[in-house]
This record gives C-alpha cells, sequence and structure tokens, in this order.
C-alpha cells in the first residue's frame, strides 16, 4: 500500500520551490529583487522627461524608441557573447551596464543626454532577457524547467507591481524623488551585477570548442541554432504571441475602447489592474501544472483563450455603459490566464532542445522575437486604429491568435509525447545526441529536438 507521501501530489508553489536546487532558489530572490527596481520606475519615465526635466514630449517619445531598437539589436550580440565568453564574465558585465544606464537617467537634464542614456540602456537591456533566461536553464535541471520558468515569470510579474506600487508612493513631483528612483533601480542592477559575480551559475557549461578541433563538430553560430525546426516552430510561436498580444494589448485595447466612446478612462485602467491580478493568481493554478501537462496543449489554448478575448474586446468597444464594463473585465481574465501559460512553456523548451554550446544565442533569438512584437505593436495600433473605429484591427487580432495554433501543431508532431510532457527520466540534449548522431553538418542539438518522432 502506497503512503500518504508517495500518492500526494506537489501541486502547490511550496512544495515547488523545495524541489529546486538551492542555486535556483537564490537566483529566483535575486531576479525578484531587481525586478522590484525595475517596476519602480517602469511607469515613470515619459512622466520624468517631460514634466520634471521639461524636455519635450517627441524628444522623451523617440528616448523610448531608441531603447527599444537599440534593445532589439544588441540582443544577438550579448546571444553570441554568452556562448563565446564565461558567464561569469558576460552576466555581470549586462548587469552592471545596465546598472550605470539606470542611475544616468537621474541626472539627465538635456535632449541629446536623454537620447544617449535610452541608447545605453537598450544596448544592456537587450542582454538582461537572455542572461536571465540562459543562467536559469544552466542551474535547474531539465525535467523543471517547465514549471520553474512558470515560477519564475510570476514572481517577476509579482515583484515588478511590488515596484509599481512603491514607486508610486515615493513619486511627488519633486526632482529628488524621481532621482531616488532610478538610482535604487540601478542598485538592484547592481545587486545583480555583485551577485552573478560570485554566484555558481557556470554548473553544467562545457568550455568552448577550440576552433580546428575535429570532433568539436560545427562552430556555434546564429545559422547552427536555426537549422533546428523545432527552435524556428519555437521562434515562430513567440514571435506570433508578441505580435497578436504582447505587443499589442496596452496599445490597441485602450486605443479602440476609447476611439469608440465605450468605456471611460477609469474603466480601461481597472481592466488592466484586473489583468495584473489574474497573472498573479494564475502562479497558483498553472504553474504546479506545467509540467503535468503536454506543451503544446498549453500553448494551444492560449492561442484560443486570446481570441476569445479580443472577441470579447471587440464586443465591449460595440457596446456602452455597464455592459461594455462587464464585456472588458471578463476579457481580462483569459488574456492573463494565457500571458502565463506561453513564456514559460516557450522558454523551458528552448532551452531544453539547445546544448550549453549555444543557449545564449537561443535565448537572445527568443528575447529577438519578444522585443519585435513591442516594437511592431504600437506601430500597427497607430496605423490601424483609424481605419473603421478599430473593428478590423481588433476582429483581425481575434483571428490572428489562431494563427499560433500552426507552429503549435508541427511542434506536437516533431516533439512527441516525451520531449512535449517532460518526465524525470527524460535525456537532457547532450544525453539525445549520444542516442541519435545528428546528420553531416546538422546541429549538434538538433537530435535533442527529436527526442520521440509523433
Amino acid at each position: 500500500m502506497s503512503t500518504p507521501t508517495d500518492t500526494a501530489p506537489d501541486n502547490n508553489l511550496l512544495a515547488v520551490l523545495r524541489r529546486l536546487p538551492g542555486r535556483a532558489q537564490i537566483l529566483l530572490l535575486a531576479d525578484g529583487v531587481n525586478a522590484f527596481g525595475i517596476g519602480m520606475v517602469l511607469p515613470f519615465l515619459l512622466i520624468y522627461l517631460t514634466e520634471v526635466r521639461h524636455i519635450n514630449i517627441r524628444v522623451a517619445a523617440a528616448a523610448l524608441a531608441v531603447t527599444a531598437v537599440a534593445s532589439f539589436l544588441s540582443g544577438l550580440v550579448w546571444g553570441a557573447l554568452l556562448d563565446r565568453y564565461r558567464h561569469r564574465i558576460v552576466m555581470p558585465a549586462v548587469m552592471l551596464l545596465a546598472a550605470i544606464g539606470s542611475c544616468l537617467y537621474a541626472f539627465v537634464d538635456r535632449p541629446g543626454v536623454a537620447i544617449a542614456v535610452a541608447a545605453l540602456v537598450g544596448i544592456a537591456g537587450g542582454g538582461v532577457g537572455p542572461v536571465v533566461r540562459t543562467m536559469f536553464a544552466t542551474v535547474v535541471p531539465p525535467k523543471e524547467r517547465t514549471v520553474f520558468f512558470g515560477l519564475q515569470f510570476g514572481v517577476f510579474n509579482a515583484a515588478v507591481g511590488l515596484g509599481v506600487l512603491l514607486g508610486g508612493v515615493l513619486v511627488n513631483g519633486t526632482l529628488g524623488r524621481y532621482q531616488l528612483l532610478w538610482i535604487i533601480n540601478g542598485l538592484t542592477f547592481l545587486f545583480m551585477a555583485v551577485f552573478l559575480a560570485v554566484a555558481p551559475i557556470e554548473a553544467g557549461k562545457k568550455p568552448a570548442q577550440e576552433v580546428g578541433d575535429a570532433d568539436a563538430g560545427p562552430k556555434p553560430s546564429y545559422r547552427l541554432v536555426l537549422r533546428n525546426p523545432v527552435v524556428v516552430l519555437i521562434i515562430a510561436t513567440m514571435s506570433l504571441a508578441a505580435v497578436f498580444y504582447y505587443g499589442l494589448f496596452e496599445s490597441v485595447l485602450p486605443g479602440y475602447l476609447t476611439i469608440n466612446h465605450a468605456v471611460p478612462a477609469r474603466g480601461v485602467a481597472g481592466a488592466f489592474v484586473i489583468n495584473v491580478v489574474v497573472v498573479v493568481v494564475a502562479q497558483f493554478v498553472v504553474i504546479p501544472r506545467l509540467g503535468q501537462v503536454r506543451r503544446t496543449s498549453w500553448l494551444t489554448a492560449s492561442g484560443l483563450l486570446w481570441g476569445v478575448s479580443w472577441l470579447l474586446v471587440l464586443a465591449a468597444g460595440q457596446s456602452s455603459g455597464t455592459t461594455a464594463l462587464v464585456l472588458l473585465f471578463v476579457s481580462s481574465v483569459p488574456f492573463g490566464a494565457a500571458e502565463v501559460m506561453v513564456t514559460p512553456v516557450l522558454a523551458a523548451l528552448l532551452n531544453d532542445v539547445v546544448d550549453d554550446q549555444v543557449r545564449g544565442r537561443a535565448n537572445a533569438l527568443f528575447a529577438f522575437a519578444t522585443t519585435g512584437g513591442s516594437i511592431a505593436g504600437p506601430a500597427i495600433a497607430a496605423a490601424m486604429l483609424p481605419v473603421g473605429n478599430g473593428v478590423p484591427l481588433v476582429a483581425g487580432l481575434a483571428v490572428g491568435c489562431l494563427f499560433m495554433l500552426l507552429p503549435t501543431a508541427l511542434l506536437r508532431r516533431r516533439l512527441g509525447s516525451d520531449a512535449d510532457k517532460p518526465h524525470d527520466d527524460q535525456p537532457g540534449p547532450a544525453a539525445a545526441a549520444e542516442a541519435e548522431p545528428p546528420a553531416p553538418g546538422s546541429a549538434p542539438s538538433a537530435a535533442a529536438a527529436h527526442t520521440s518522432s509523433a
């Protein structure tokens, strides 16, 4: 007869935390501190530059754009550096650069300086995402990655939310208070830099291959990463999610409802609050079950939920009063629930199908897809919202979310049940590569993507 401890499922967040290696728990805490600092400044940059530093709003908006573009372009460079040099060098360098950029914002007083600092922050920001995902994948066992990335996603969002709340309390319109926010944010990046310099985060990372080594295989490159069809499908799925949700939610939703005079500004703000609450609460329901359900099932569900959410927003914009408000608030629930399912699942799957030689590049491509959506989203919103009062755009988003089902279906066929739903005895990329040698000229990690065929 089984004992209660044998049958009781570990389906709560505390149990998930206890299963993780000590290094992963400490890194999770450090990342939460860093996220808290990010949240403190997140909503205030435009206000700070225009109302406190009296910089023209066009220049302030340009600074935001410069940061986004610099982050978009620099990420691929940081990914290559992560694969070429030791993590203990590259990871602290990224965080130190971010710390300097944040602290410099506290002393911005001219338009040219604002643009220069924005570029520096963007260059550093392009490396933060790849660094965080790479270091977590390095210290977390493959069978726990899906759950862990979900947990990290939840901790990050909760810490950002707390940072936003404290930032709102501290800000009182004076220059000194705004400067304090950016210096605190810089100190959290500095804390992360020091932590990464001394933390044992390179366990399992193999030495870089020497050029000319006949047994080393192909030289690590982005082309090598993209030879893996599973990686391409993962990046394609993330790109679709970034365009049809992450990049457009914050711009299309308020813009569409405002154009149609359906919901007041306070109602839109309430919808965003509900979305954040759902994202945090959903961690307790979704995260413990991430490793118990096929990954492609989570991705399919997220595409369907986002499609339903956009249809509810479409209906809200064509309604008014209480009906519009209820439809909007209801739409925020599946929006937030689906958000918890996408990024953690894809990030874990990506790190399962690549090896340490190209892990930095793979995570940089993942960040590249996400950042691309955040750049394309506002541009699409600006161009399409005036057309038909935004109705064609929102309807198109509802249909576009269904496109996520195409690469997801191909992923299910490529992965098979073993890789799609990790088990305790699932081999990592290296073991899979030994069991099934890659064809000449293919990526070493390609074999790991085909742990079993459908």
